[in-house]
């Protein structure tokens, strides 16, 4: 028997409608298209499973929650189709299509080329990394900026003209020069020479990746680039490692200077507030006799780590990598000497 919520012209119709607008509560949703409530919430299920990024984050009309879509002209399959040729409706169409053609093993290949082939011809737009794979058991608060219409309901219009210039250059292959406020800091810090590499959304703030000429990588708040310009005629340099990190990174897509293989010992106090969280398959948490766990991962983002052991204090005990061993050590006698006094 067939599911309610695999109606397609409902399950479509509610993606458009859903995308439209400042956001729907479920009431608005069971009301316009005369389904219960119960009913919408299966359908809402549904369209999350297929991919689209639909969201209740942050958005209320009272004590409502609405429901809203971050970027209905994108996918994870390729390049984003570009806004300016299809409607919100056809995009939405056009998703669920591509979600269906890939399902097939057999027409895979053929369907991601004629898929980047169609982008590319109705646009010059050649983002940086043509195809991210999100893995279910990430937090879908992480998404791709690749066009302005997926910021324009949370970006000043400063903002919105900044992330237009980084996609610019960023579609181009192009270089960029910046004047970025550093916090704590009188005055901007001119930074120049960049490649531009992936522009995204995380937990509320906006981040640009770039790749420096020493090929270490550097993340920038966008809301902190003061202004930017396009060095024109210069290539921009690609990363020799794989995107899906950013998204697959157990402490988030800030990337450091080293790879780190951490393990560390948590005590049993700490032991539900680690495992109720929810991580990337690269994390591995192993049971100890007395209640306490190894915590295994692999992550780039040095600093948002050692905070996450810093928050456990005296319940969580880093023991390996050796080098960030000493250098958290470091940190713990600097802290201790602020608050040192002589008797």
């Amino acid at each position: 028997m067939k599911m309610v919520s695999d109606d397609l012209p409902t399950k479509l119709g509610i993606a458009t409608y859903i995308g439209t607008g400042n956001g729907r509560s479920i009431h608005n949703i069971a009301e316009h298209f005369g389904i219960s409530i119960r009913t919408a919430y299966r359908f809402l299920d549904r369209l999350q499973a297929e991919g689209y990024p639909l969201t209740n984050e942050g958005r209320k009309n009272g004590k409502e929650k609405l429901w809203t879509m971050l970027d209905a002209h994108s996918d994870q399959y390729g390049n984003a189709l570009p806004s300016s040729e299809f409607s919100q409706e056809e995009c939405i169409l056009l998703h669920y299509v591509m979600a269906e053609l890939r399902k097939s093993e057999e027409i895979l290949p053929s369907f991601k080329s004629v898929r980047n082939k169609l982008a590319m011809m109705l646009s010059q737009k050649t983002v940086a990394f043509p195809s991210l794979d999100y893995s279910k058991n990430i937090s879908r608060k992480l998404f791709p900026i690749e066009n302005i219409s997926s910021i324009s309901k949370i970006a000043s219009k400063g903002t919105q003209r900044i992330v237009a210039q980084i996609l610019e250059a960023i579609n181009g292959q192009n270089r960029i020069c910046m004047t970025y406020h550093v916090p704590n800091k009188t005055s901007a810090l001119e930074v120049g020479e960049l490649s531009p590499v992936f522009a995204f959304f995380f937990d509320g703030g906006m981040y640009l990746q770039t790749l420096l000429e020493n090929g270490d990588l550097r993340t920038y708040a966008i809301e902190r680039i003061e202004c930017i310009s396009i060095i024109r005629d210069s290539i921009a340099m690609k990363p020799d490692f794989d995107p899906c990190t950013l998204l697959t990174d157990p402490f988030g897509p800030f990337l450091g200077r080293r790879r780190i293989e951490a393990k560390v010992w948590i005590a049993f106090e700490q032991v539900q507030y680690v495992k109720e969280r929810k991580w990337p398959d690269n994390v591995i948490i192993s049971d100890n006799e007395d209640g306490s766990v190894i915590f295994e991962a692999t992550t780039y983002a040095e600093w948002e780590f050692l905070n996450w052991i810093l928050s456990m204090r005296t319940q969580a005990e880093l023991l390996e990598p050796e080098w960030l061993r000493e250098e958290l050590s470091f940190i713990l006698d600097r802290t201790a000497a602020l608050y040192h006094t002589l008797m």
